[in-house]
């Protein structure tokens, strides 16, 4: 398995792929939540609700990891990619309208982004920012005839 470069892992997230969220609890394993992502300024941003669990968890501990895993099979080949951040968490004062549109973008496309947000939603939602102290990714690729 090969280390992937920082300018490169900033690609492969740009793509339309989900992350699992991972939040440690005291007692318990962590809670894994898939989670839509947007990676920009080297900091993910996610619109979710403070009230949910995976939200309380990430304000009490001020810490999370998310992992990205894709992979693409051509013929024979198998490419994974996978990229894991963790670092300290927490929720912005920001209006979370313009990233749940960036996020879907990103994702569906800007049609189905401007066709998804066109409704006036009163949501908990408010965006949640990981500033990863570490960012690695790493990518393999294997034969299926091995």
């Amino acid at each position: 398995m090969a280390s992937i470069d920082e300018h490169r892992v900033g690609e492969l997230l740009d793509g339309p792929h989900q992350g699992v969220l991972s939040v440690s609890r005291r007692e318990k394993g962590p809670v894994a939540v898939p989670m839509s992502y947007l990676f920009t300024d080297d900091r993910f941003y996610m619109v979710t609700s403070p009230e949910s669990l995976h939200g309380r968890l990430m304000q009490q501990t001020g810490r999370a990891t998310i992992t990205v895993q894709f992979e693409v099979t051509d013929g024979r080949m198998v490419h994974q990619w996978y990229v894991m951040a963790e670092g300290r968490v927490g929720f912005i004062d920001s209006d979370p309208r313009p990233y749940v549109w960036a996020i879907l973008a990103k994702d569906r496309g800007e049609q189905n982004a401007d066709e998804w947000t066109s409704g006036d939603s009163q949501s908990d939602a408010r965006v949640a920012v990981l500033e990863p102290k570490r960012l690695s990714g790493f990518e393999f690729r294997q034969s299926l005839d091995d």
